[in-house]
């Protein structure tokens, strides 16, 4: 039994033998984290198990289709959680590091009795049962459509549609370089259940506010080229957004628009939120791994997709992540 196999066995099996589940994603969750939420929430619901799901942070408002009966909450008091939290396992999803789940970590993580991983980003290798990661999937929604039919649990509409969201959105709607043969395949099964693809591409491409226009405007003003053109950089700052009457959760696609240059090879998308917390986004084309820096920041992605939370003021950090991409211009 290979490595992979066992890993599905094991999960499938914890699965279907324990009841009560808490489901949580990454901060700032994105069409994958949701997708992936709602999916094993419908998934679990139907086999009869207790589940909640619980983020650090809000969703985008596209993605509240996918919030079928009010399930989706924010941790923003340990009054949500349940009595007996430590009978349940907390499932979390899109995402390998703990540090990455927000106050989930602080307040829920210590108090369950155990939890399990499931994620596509690269990752150092495990040998662990409870974390199943496949960083050649495109999504973690991939994922999970290949754990339901090994658990043998039927893929409904719902289920089928949070699925299509998460792979849509993680392959950039079928291009990034981690879109496979298995990723349309999955697809096509998902389109027989029902999923109408544009429906999806409109609620998640064509369903922002004004006020996310007028964000991107803003940001978009921002822009500045470096290392002969090859390396565009944007800035976010609060009371841009603030400015805007936008969310912050809105900016999610402005890190893609410069890579629609030929000439960009690396697009870093520098953004705080309300807070005045500040990440890094960066994109990538071709061999330029943007995952290797976002790991020595303690962030995480894929080679052409990952990001950060900054410890270091603007202009320090720009100056860091410049330098680092130094070596691939020079």
């Amino acid at each position: 039994m290979n490595q992979k196999k066992g890993k599905f066995e094991y999960i499938s099996n914890f699965l279907l033998t324990n009841d009560n589940f808490i489901l949580t994603a990454h901060e700032t969750p994105d069409g994958d984290a949701i997708g992936s939420e709602s999916a094993m929430y419908c998934a679990l619901k139907a086999i009869g198990k207790n589940v909640i799901v619980i983020n650090a942070d809000l969703m985008a408002e596209k993605y509240t289709f996918l919030d079928y009966n009010n399930i989706f909450k924010v941790l923003d008091e340990s009054s949500i959680l349940p009595e007996d939290i430590g009978k349940y396992t907390l499932i979390i999803l899109d995402t390998s590091d703990v540090d990455n789940i927000g106050q989930v970590k602080d307040i829920i993580l210590s108090k369950t009795k155990n939890h399990l991983i499931i994620d596509h980003h690269e990752s150092k290798e495990n040998t662990e049962e409870n974390i199943l990661i496949i960083s050649e999937a495109s999504s973690t929604c991939e994922i999970l459509y290949q754990l339901f039919d090994y658990s043998n649990i039927e893929i409904n509409f719902n289920i089928a549609q949070a699925l299509f969201v998460g792979i849509v959105y993680d392959t950039g709607s079928f291009i990034y370089p981690k879109t496979s043969a298995k990723t349309f395949s999955i697809a096509h099964k998902l389109v027989e259940k029902g999923v109408i693809p544009n429906n999806i591409y409109g609620r998640i491409y064509e369903s922002n506010s004004v006020s996310a226009l007028q964000l991107q405007s803003k940001v978009s003003a921002s822009l500045k080229l470096y290392y002969n053109q090859h390396v565009a950089v944007q800035i976010m700052l609060k009371e841009t957004i603030k400015e805007c009457n936008a969310l912050y959760e809105e900016a999610d696609a402005i890190i893609n628009i410069p890579l629609k240059s030929k000439r960009i090879k690396v697009s870093v998308f520098f953004k705080e939120n309300t807070e005045g917390i500040l990440r890094c986004s960066m994109r990538s084309k071709g061999n330029i791994d943007v995952a290797e820096i976002a790991q020595f920041f303690n962030g995480g992605g894929h080679k052409t997709a990952a990001g950060f939370k900054s410890k270091y003021p603007l202009d320090e950090i720009m100056v860091k992540v410049l330098k680092m991409l130094e070596v691939y211009f020079i």
